[in-house]
Parts: structure tokens; C-alpha cells; sequence
């Protein structure tokens, strides 16, 4: 061992380096870390020992010995073995002083500090990944040993079950777990700690933990062994059962709810408890009862508590008073929790596990019922800590309206359960809570049970359950005592902002559950509760109701439209809107502009005879540019401003946003800029807004101008994607105008500015994300300035066929092939002579591109695009092109030939190259076309039998926008249309051959005769028709009948008998 250490093995001068390297001094710190690096590096032997022994030293300082254990982490991976992914080397640690390690990391698991454990386990779980079993076989044994061996400390027994946990998931095989007993020993040994006397709270709740990792597998586990099925449906019970009489037995006094550790425990079993209910519910079915009678005796145990935290500053003092536990529980927290926390996601969790419980029974008892109503009002009260957030910051008040708030919350957990529960629970819920609120409207209960109980109405009625039947209770009187109290004067100030915003969301959602009743109560009902806001003050004041009335448009939007609102309304809610912008983030943003999306619909034309709307809506959209779905929300109102409203409206908008956005643009000094992005796409939305007639000349110059002189000077990806395709929008709306164009400075007109746009993007420096919109920008030269390009047609073309040829992002490939389809449509013979005229890395163009063009075609999205491509390949078929009939493509993939005895497990089937079969490219097509037919037949017979069996969406559900979008984007396509490559593999098997004899023996003569009949067998449907199936019916018929092409060669030497089968069907009986 001494010659292994050398001059490292100083742990002095390793405590003094780890020092420093926490240094607040800059310089210090960054000495150190060129010492620690030259030292890790020239001996990692020697290292490595000495941090393990600085780790084991507890008389040196915590962070020292902590920051020992980090390092070690990230070392160890680096030099202990060739199997880590980032193994430096270029030698292993020595064997001696991994063992060294091992048994050092082994007895660091039972330190008292969790940082250490927590370090520690993940160093020897990181080893185990390469070492277990072959180099480390002691290593569970060891682990089973200081669980269940009486003389190890509690610490050893806690951070040997984290690290057992850790191994299971990431080190343990299946055929270990099951087959070699190793499920059989962690039970026994996670029942024997649970079930002990002689173990802590601390330990079974680290012992629930690794409990739930072996509940993961046996919920994972594959089902078609059948020795694993019956081992888990005999366990699963055995572990509901145990946790159930454990959990029981801690409920039996109550007491636990003044210890912070027992909480914890009790969540951990409720985790265990819901995930194997949700896993396995019919062989749980028969502890129902008892289930659900233990959660709600537990929930009113700890509503006790719990709600006696809400109405308090949650601080280290108030649960001192509470839990006596509370020092044990704060050093033992590896993840740090605070209190309040692990006390609500144990409440949180029981509600949970009570909703599937509900879900899988129906509780179909006013009394059970009534009695869970009564535990969930005080739960629903709104925390002092959250009341404080909202006063502090409105934004947080939209947020967890918006349900965007990552953070467990009791109320979240409660909203779950009650909107997802049965019709007829719902309805008992909802008759016990209208009467609970009758009765409080007149009391002197406090502003916040009376939130409670709305905010619970609210939940019942999201529920999307619908109740048949009229309720008990007057819908007409619940409406107006909510409306009148909504509007109440005295409850218009401060003090009771959140009652009157629970309300004003509350309504919507109530005239939405009985929408086949009251809808017609809608718009007046709002329309009193907006008669509020000219009281409601300035853009300080009341920013909580403001914010309800806004998120509440949204709910009444689901059922009714934006028009019929009055214009008066419209210009209350533009107010609301101007005075939140100024103090709004994020997802108030959000929010903002999903309602200026409805405020605009109100009246667009009236709100578009000014520019005061754009200007708030970009200000808006500005203020988080580079958020996606902001930009989204966006553009739609800017869509939806400019809809259809008189050509002068449109201009005057144009001009007064204009200058302001190519401002910013011009502003670009060659870095990216995300307002400069958002500043182009709302240009082209602009543009594309107005498509009926050409711009002015002078919006036109100064756009054209700004556009291209940004082009090229930009090297950005994401702005050239913009920038481009702002120009190819702004060229297709003006195209006179930009041929009549001239540049003040460089005296270039404006075709020659294209060309040299064209001429950027092809430069072989650009990369396939920057020239994602390049397909379309060559295909407006060629529709539209075709003379004008004519000599430079060709050489754009070849370093087009190259770009093709180079490229890798799919969304650039679709692009430009879309181009060449369009070319070999028009003029195939000229298109497929061009392509073979020239080479392209010593091989014909055409014999590179073809490939491509296949797999493109394979993964191609959008009707349209698929269309245009199909037609192509028709062409090229008939051309009877003998350079495409010799080229050999990648046909079929061919099932992997593995050796006899062999098995190949699932990880391995991955890694395995995948071959084809090499057909001709002709052939190809064919195969490419009739997987087409096969998707177009099958898509037709799922419309019609969806048609047939009455499919209706869910709810009734207005639309924000009054039109529908047609976005322009390559993501988003008008047809969701997807290729099945393999859509003829185990075809053989289907059912519907029945109208024709074997056609699975199908010939080419029988298949001829079929086509020259004279059609009067045709079927079909008009509801499943269109445009591909007929054009590809078609095109297989007069292939049939007149042998285009050879046909009849390839149906009888590279079709399958399935694909002969189905064209023979489709071509008779279509």
C-alpha cells in the first residue's frame, strides 16, 4: 500500500487543499484547483485513498469531510473501470485500493451525518454498476447483515437500506431479483424491520423506501412468466395487508400526530398503499372498506393539526411547540424537507389515495359523503403563508389558478378527487355543499371557510361527470345569492378580495355544469358581476379580483362566444388587462394575452380602428420574447386583430407597428436576439394577415430593405429561420413590387437581392437548421420570377441537389424535396434528365438523391406535402427510366439471423444493425405507393366505422377565435397523416379477403382482368373518399392494364402475396 500512495498520501495536505477549494478567494480557489487536478491526475491511486481517508476522519470539519465524498463521486467513474462511460485511464485503480474503498464506503454508510450516507451510497452504487456481483459478490450479503444484525447502529441500518434501495433500481437484474431469491430475502427482511419493536420510526420509514422500489418490480415485471405472475399476485396482498395492520396500529391512539417522523411514515405507506391499488385494484378489491375507513380516520387525525399550521407562520418555533421530534427529523433528511412540507404531502397523499379508492367504489352514501365534506372544508382553507404570496404578488395568484405551480398542495390533491369523482357522488357532494353555503351567506363565519367552501363547489362543478337529472336545490337562487354576493358593495375592499375572486370563479364554471339549463344565464351573469370594476380603483388596487374576472372570461369563453358580449364589457376588460401588464410575469402573461384573444373577438373591427390594442398586446408579448408559448398566444391575437377588418384599419396598424419592429431588427450586431427573433415572426404574421391585396409600396421598401440586410449579415440559425421566412412571405403578398424594386444604396433590384439570399443559404458554411426554409423560398423564384431567374435556374438547382445531398435535419430535407417534387410533377422527363447530368461525389445526382427522396417520403408529413410527393413518384415510375430501374435501393428490413440457441434480450435486439433488402428504385415506388393505398384504405374504414358508431366530442366548446388558423409551419400540418413502412407485415392474418377467391394466390392475369372490367363492381364511400385514394387507385390501374413501366415484373418478383392480395382487392372492388 505505501508504494501505491506516494506523496499524496498526506491527509494533511489533502484537508488543506480541500480547504482552500472552498475558498472565498478567487485566486486561492483557483490554485487549488489546478493543484487538485495535477495531483488527481498523476496518481489516482494515491488520491483517491486520501479522500476516502479524510471522508473516515470524523474529528475534521463536516463541509471538509462532505466535500471529501463529492469529489470522490465524480472521480471514481474517471479511472476505476473501463465499463463507465467517461473511463479516462489510461489504468484502473489498484485492487488493493478499491477494496480499500469498498469496505471505507461500506462504514461511511453508517455515519450520523446524512450528507455523508447520502455521498457514500451513491460512491458504492456507482461502483456496484461495474463490480456486482463478480469483483464485489459480499456486497448484498454485507447490506442484509446491517439491517438485520442487532449490534448496528441505527445510521448503519438507515444508510444501508438507501443504498439497498439505489442497487435495486439501477444494479439488480430481474432474473436476480426473481429467480435468485433476492425479492424472496429484501421482503422478509423490510417485514422484520416494519414489524420490529426494537426499531425506530426513522428506520421503517427508510425501510418503506426500499419497499417501494420492489413494489416498482413486481408492477413492472413481465407478465408472460408465468412463476413472476404468481409471485407477485401472492406478495402484492401480502404487502397491502402488512402496511394496512401497521398502519392501523399507529393510527389506534392518534398520538403519532405530534411526532414529524411518524407523518413521514405515514406517508411513505400511503405512497406504497395508492401505487399498488392503482396497480393491482381486483386483487385489492376485497380491503375497500377498510381502506377507505383508515384514510378518513387518518385525515381527521391530522386535519387537527394540519389545520392548525394554516393560520400561523409555519416557523421552527410553532412546530418545536408541536413536534418533539422536530431536531431527530431535521437531521435526518437527506433531501432537507421542510416540515410544512412532508405535512402536507402526507395529508396531500391520503386524499389521494382516498380518490382511487372512490374511483374503484362509489361511496353512494350521503353519510360517508357528508362525513368526507366535513374533513375536506378546514383542509381547503387558504395557508397564512399563500395569503401572504398573493398580497405580496398577484402573479402567484394566476399561477395556481392556472394550475402551473409545480409545488403538492392540499387544495390541488382535493380538487382532483372531487372532479374526478362518479356522477352520483358528485351530485351528493354538490347538494351538501349548496346547503352548507345557503346557510353561511347569512352567518358571521369568516371570509375563508366561506373560500372553502366555494372553492369546493368549484371543484364539483369541473367535474366532467354529467348529472342527468335537475338537482334538488333552485339553479335560478344558487346564481343570484352568488352573483349578489359577488357584487355585495361592503365586500368590495381588500379584506374580502379573495371571497369575491372565489366567487367570481366559482359561477362560470357553475353555469357550465348545468349549461343545458342556464346557459342562457350567462352573459348577464357576467355582466353584473363587470359592473364591479369602475370600483374597483387604480392599477394597485384589487389586483386578486381584477385577476378572477380576466381567468374567469376564460371559463365562460367554453360556452359562449366571444361576440356576444357587448362592447361595453369589451373596453372594462381591456382596462383590467392595461392596468395588470404593468406588474404581470410569466404565467400572467399567459393569461393576458389568452384573453385579449376573447376581448378582441368581442369586436375586433371596432378595438383594430386604433393602434392602442397592438401596442398593449406586444407590450405584452415583448415581455417574455423568448417564450414559445407566449410568442403562440401572441400571434393569435395579432391574428385575430387583423381578421377580416377594413383594408384602412389593417394599414394604419401596419404603419404604426411597422417602424417599431424593424427598429429593432436593424438593431442586430451579429449575435442572437431574442426580440429581434419575436420581432420578424410578428412581421410575418402581419404579412401573412393580409393576403388580398399587395403591400404599399413604401411598407413594402422599408420592410424589403430592412429583411435583406439582415439576411445578410445574420449567421444565427433560429434569426435566418425567421428572417427567411418574413422575406418569402413579404415576396409572395408583393411580387410586382418586388420586381420593381431597387435598393437606394447598392443599386441591386429586388430579384437580384432574392438571388443573393438564395445564393447565402446555399453556402455550404450554413447549417440545415439555418436553411430549414430554403425549399420555400427557391420555390417562390420558381412560381413566381421563373423568366427572370432563367439563367441562373440550373446552377441553383445543382447546389440545391447538393444542399440535398448534405443534409440531416429532416424538417430541411422535407423542404427541398418538396421542390423537386414540384419540378418532376410539371416536367419529370426534364427533371430526372437534369438530376442524372451531373455527379455529386463521383456518383449521378439522381442516384444520391433517390435514397433520400424515399426516406423523406417515409417520415413526410401534411396531406399536402404527401400528395405531391406521391404524384411525383407516379411520374418518375412512368418514365420507364432505365438509371432508376438499375438502382439498387433499401428495400424491406429482414428479420436479424441469429445464430441457433442464441437469445437476444431486448438491449441487445437495439444495438443490432438493422439490413434490407436491396430492390430496384423503381420497385421502390411501387412498395411506397401501395403502403399509401394501405394507409388511405385503412384511414377511410376508421372514418367510417367512427361515422357509423355516432363519435361526438365531450363537451360543447366554443373556440376562442371566430376562425379557423392555418398555420404555416413545418411542425404543423392540415392532415395528420402517418406512413406505415411495414403496413403489409402479418397482413396475411387479416380478416375482409372474403369477396375474392385466395388472394393470397393472386396473379397478374387475374389482377388485369379485374382492371379491364367495366367498374360496375365499384364500392366505396363518399365520407371515406379522397383525393390520394382515388389518384392512387387510379395510377394502379393503368399500370395493370397497360404494363407501364414493366409492372407486371415487379408484381411478380417484388410484392408479397399480402400486398398482391390487397392491391387485387382494391383494384376490383374500389
Amino acid at each position: 500500500m505505501t508504494a501505491v500512495l506516494s506523496d499524496t498520501s498526506d491527509a494533511e495536505n489533502m484537508h488543506y487543499l480541500l480547504q482552500n477549494l472552498m475558498s472565498s478567494d478567487n485566486n486561492v480557489r483557483i490554485r487549488s484547483e489546478l493543484t487538485f487536478k495535477h495531483l488527481m491526475e498523476s496518481n489516482p491511486d494515491a488520491f483517491l485513498f486520501s479522500l476516502i481517508q479524510i471522508a473516515l476522519n470524523d474529528s475534521l470539519e463536516l463541509p471538509v469531510r462532505q466535500a471529501s465524498l463529492l469529489h470522490l463521486k465524480r472521480i471514481v467513474p474517471l479511472y476505476w473501470s473501463p465499463a463507465f462511460d467517461n473511463f479516462k485511464g489510461p489504468n484502473t485503480i489498484n485492487q488493493e485500493v478499491k477494496q480499500t474503498l469498498r469496505e471505507s464506503l461500506l462504514k461511511l454508510i453508517g455515519d450520523s451525518d446524512s450528507k455523508i450516507r447520502s455521498s457514500s451510497g451513491y460512491a458504492i452504487v456507482q461502483i456496484a454498476a461495474v463490480d456486482y456481483p463478480d469483483e464485489w459478490p459480499t456486497l448484498l450479503d454485507h447490506l442484509y447483515s446491517s439491517t438485520t444484525n442487532p449490534q448496528y447502529s441505527i445510521y448503519e441500518i438507515i444508510g444501508s437500506l438507501y443504498v439497498m434501495q439505489e442497487i435495486f433500481d439501477d444494479v439488480v437484474t430481474d432474473e436476480q431479483f426473481f429467480e435468485q431469491g433476492i425479492a424472496v430475502q429484501v421482503l422478509k427482511t423490510c417485514e422484520m424491520l416494519l414489524e420490529g419493536v426494537n426499531y425506530n420510526l426513522e428506520i421503517k420509514v427508510e425501510t418503506l423506501r426500499l419497499l417501494q422500489v420492489v413494489c416498482n418490480s413486481l408492477v413492472d415485471v413481465d407478465l408472460d412468466i408465468p412463476s413472476r405472475e404468481s409471485f407477485c399476485q401472492t406478495v402484492v396482498v401480502q404487502i397491502y395487508q402488512l402496511l394496512l395492520n401497521i398502519s392501523r396500529s399507529v393510527s389506534g391512539d392518534g398520538q403519532y400526530v405530534n411526532q414529524l417522523i411518524a407523518w413521514d411514515f405515514k406517508h411513505q405507506i400511503y405512497t406504497i398503499l395508492n401505487f399498488l391499488v392503482n396497480a393491482y385494484a381486483e386483487l385489492l378489491d376485497r380491503f375497500f372498506t377498510d381502506s377507505l375507513d383508515l384514510a378518513l380516520l387518518d385525515i381527521s387525525l391530522e386535519s387537527k393539526i394540519y389545520t392548525q399550521l394554516l393560520s400561523v407562520e409555519p416557523t421552527q418555533a410553532t412546530f418545536k411547540s408541536i413536534f418533539a421530534d422536530l431536531d431527530q427529523f431535521n437531521a435526518s433528511q437527506r433531501e432537507r424537507r421542510e416540515p410544512f412540507q412532508v405535512l402536507t404531502m402526507t395529508v396531500a397523499k391520503k386524499v389521494e389515495f382516498t380518490q382511487t379508492l372512490i374511483e374503484l367504489h362509489s361511496l353512494d352514501s350521503i353519510e360517508k359523503t357528508s362525513k368526507l365534506c366535513d374533513l375536506l372544508i378546514p383542509l381547503s382553507t387558504l395557508p397564512l403563508s399563500k395569503i401572504d404570496d398573493y398580497n405580496s404578488d398577484f402573479n402567484q395568484f394566476v399561477t395556481d389558478e392556472s394550475g402551473l405551480d409545480g409545488q403538492i398542495t392540499v387544495r390541488d390533491s382535493i380538487r382532483e378527487l372531487l372532479s374526478d369523482m362518479n356522477a352520483k357522488d358528485n351530485s351528493i357532494f354538490i347538494n351538501i355543499l349548496v346547503q352548507k353555503f345557503t346557510i353561511i351567506q347569512g352567518s358571521s363565519m369568516n371570509q375563508f371557510g366561506v373560500e372553502a367552501i366555494i372553492f369546493l363547489i368549484a371543484c364539483c362543478f369541473d367535474n366532467d361527470d354529467t348529472i342527468v337529472s335537475q338537482p334538488p336545490f333552485d339553479l335560478n337562487q344558487f346564481l343570484n345569492n352568488a352573483v349578489e354576493l359577488a357584487t355585495n358593495e361592503p365586500l368590495i375592499n381588500e379584506n374580502f378580495q379573495f371571497l369575491v375572486a372565489r366567487l367570481i370563479l366559482m359561477i362560470p364554471k357553475f353555469i357550465f355544469k348545468y349549461v343545458s339549463i342556464c346557459k342562457a344565464l350567462g352573459v348577464p351573469s357576467f355582466e353584473r358581476i363587470a359592473s364591479i370594476i369602475p370600483s374597483l380603483g387604480g392599477a394597485e388596487d384589487f389586483l386578486i379580483i381584477k385577476s378572477a374576472l380576466l381567468v374567469s372570461l376564460q371559463y365562460y369563453n367554453y360556452f359562449i362566444r366571444a361576440k356576444e358580449f357587448s362592447t361595453d364589457i369589451q373596453h372594462k376588460l381591456l382596462e383590467l388587462v392595461n392596468q395588470l401588464k404593468e406588474d404581470s410575469e410569466e404565467d400572467t402573461n399567459m393569461m393576458l394575452l389568452e384573453v385579449m384573444t376573447i376581448i378582441i373577438c368581442i369586436d375586433n373591427k371596432s378595438l383594430s380602428q386604433n393602434a392602442d390594442s397592438i401596442h398593449l398586446i406586444l407590450t405584452i408579448g415583448f415581455k417574455n420574447d423568448s417564450s414559445f408559448a407566449l410568442n403562440t398566444s401572441l400571434f393569435e391575437c395579432i391574428e385575430d386583430l387583423t381578421n377580416d377588418i377594413p383594408k384602412e384599419n389593417y394599414w394604419n396598424l401596419v404603419s404604426s407597428v411597422f417602424p417599431l419592429l424593424l427598429g429593432k431588427i436593424s438593431e442586430f450586431d451579429g449575435e442572437y436576439n431574442s426580440q429581434i427573433d419575436l420581432s420578424l415572426q410578428v412581421v410575418t404574421v402581419f404579412i401573412k394577415g393580409q393576403t388580398s391585396q399587395e403591400f404599399s409600396a413604401e411598407v413594402f421598401q422599408s420592410t424589403f430593405a430592412v429583411v435583406t440586410k439582415f439576411i445578410f449579415a445574420c449567421d444565427d440559425d433560429a434569426l435566418l429561420q425567421s428572417g427567411s421566412e418574413c422575406l418569402i412571405e413579404l415576396v409572395k403578398n408583393s411580387v410586382s413590387l418586388c420586381s420593381a424594386y431597387v435598393d437606394n444604396e447598392s443599386h441591386e433590384t429586388g430579384i437580384e437581392l432574392l438571388l443573393k439570399s438564395v445564393s447565402k443559404l446555399l453556402s455550404p458554411s450554413m447549417s440545415d437548421r439555418a436553411i430549414v426554409k430554403l425549399g420555400d423560398l427557391v420555390t417562390v423564384l420558381l412560381n413566381q420570377f421563373s423568366d427572370s431567374i432563367h439563367e441562373y435556374l440550373e446552377d441553383i438547382l445543382k447546389a440545391l441537389t447538393i444542399r440535398l445531398v448534405k443534409a440531416k435535419e429532416v424538417p430541411t430535407i422535407e423542404n427541398m424535396i418538396l421542390i423537386f417534387n414540384k419540378l418532376t410533377v410539371s416536367q419529370p422527363q426534364a427533371t430526372i434528365n437534369f438530376l442524372n447530368s451531373f455527379t455529386v461525389d463521383g456518383q449521378p445526382a439522381l442516384s444520391k438523391i433517390l435514397p433520400i427522396w424515399f426516406q423523406a417520403y417515409e417520415i413526410m408529413r401534411g396531406y399536402n406535402s404527401i400528395l405531391s410527393n406521391a404524384r411525383a413518384f407516379m411520374e418518375i415510375f412512368k418514365l420507364n427510366y432505365p438509371a432508376v430501374q438499375h438502382l439498387v435501393v433499401d428495400g424491406d428490413a429482414l428479420q436479424p439471423q441469429v445464430p441457433e440457441g442464441v437469445i437476444i434480450t431486448r438491449s441487445m435486439a437495439k444495438k443490432m444493425p438493422v439490413k434490407y433488402e436491396q430492390i430496384p428504385a423503381d420497385a421502390k415506388i411501387i412498395k411506397l405507393l401501395l403502403d399509401e393505398l394501405k394507409n388511405e384504405v385503412t384511414s377511410g374504414k376508421n372514418m367510417e366505422k367512427s361515422l357509423k358508431q355516432g363519435y361526438t366530442h365531450g363537451h360543447y366548446h366554443e373556440s376562442n377565435h371566430d376562425y379557423d388558423h392555418d398555420y404555416d409551419n413545418d411542425y404543423d400540418h392540415d392532415h395528420d397523416h402517418e406512413h406505415d413502412h411495414n403496413g403489409f407485415v402479418g397482413a396475411e392474418d387479416e380478416d375482409g379477403w372474403e369477396d375474392m377467391e385466395e388472394p393470397g394466390k393472386a396473379t397478374f392475369a387475374q389482377l388485369k382482368s379485374y382492371v379491364d372490367d367495366d367498374g360496375t363492381t365499384k364500392r366505396g364511400s363518399d365520407a371515406t373518399d379522397n383525393d390520394m385514394r382515388k389518384l392512387l387507385i387510379q395510377f394502379f390501374r393503368e399500370c395493370t392494364s397497360k404494363n407501364i413501366a414493366n409492372f407486371a415484373n415487379i408484381y411478380n418478383g417484388c410484392l408479397s402475396d399480402a400486398e398482391k392480395a390487397f392491391l387485387s382487392e382494391n383494384i376490383a372492388f374500389s
